[in-house]
């Protein structure tokens, strides 16, 4: 149950807050610009802030589940999303340590991703994209990216079967230098989309 919260929480909040990375300014095209340039831009990304809207569909229940709140970012392994609505919610990893507090009495718990292996590679591939590291991406999840620097996709499917338990793809749309959409299939059968409002005061 524990693990299977912590991706709910990691995976989304970490592959969305690219939105928030992505914060300078568009150039005119060149007629190579792909992901090698896209990764490049990450690389450059030391900290960032963002405001986030989320909608999860779950098969066990009728209704779409829908949150908001904020993610906050600082290279190169620090990464936090905290929920406002419906209700607080807060996740951190910092380093190698998950911190989930939630409810009204921000019941918390903590601990260290050596006790969940289960989830190492996903945590890796998570702090390797954030980072711009392409070849670390690599080694966790197969890359297609496809389109232009006006309308570009990336897909990320997971190699290892343990990571593909939790997330089955992340699709995330774009335009220039800016995420314009983040979709994630969870293994068991869920959906979320988020959309994601950057801060560029923050931007650094």
């Amino acid at each position: 149950m524990r693990l299977n919260r912590c991706c709910a929480y990691l995976f989304p909040a970490c592959i969305g807050f690219l939105g928030s990375a992505l914060f300078a300014p568009a150039q005119q095209a060149a007629p190579d610009w792909g992901l090698p340039q896209l990764m490049q831009d990450l690389a450059r990304v030391r900290s960032a802030s963002a405001r986030f809207a989320e909608r999860e569909t779950v098969p066990m229940l009728n209704a779409p589940l829908m949150t908001s709140g904020t993610l906050r970012y600082v290279a190169p392994d620090y990464v936090r999303k905290t929920t406002i609505l419906p209700m607080p919610e807060d996740f951190v990893l910092d380093h190698d340590t998950v911190t989930l507090a939630n409810g009204a009495n921000h019941q918390t718990e903590r601990f260290s991703l050596r006790q969940a292996p289960q989830i190492g590679g996903l945590v890796e591939g998570i702090r390797a994209t954030l980072a711009g590291d392409l070849p670390a991406l690599e080694q966790v999840y197969t890359v297609r990216f496809s389109g232009s620097q006006a309308k570009w996709q990336l897909l990320l499917q997971p190699k290892s079967p343990d990571v593909a338990r939790f997330v089955e793809w992340i699709i995330i749309r774009g335009s220039d230098d800016r995420i314009d959409a983040v979709d994630t299939a969870s293994g068991n059968g869920g959906h979320t989309e988020m959309g994601i409002s950057e801060d560029l005061s923050d931007a650094r």
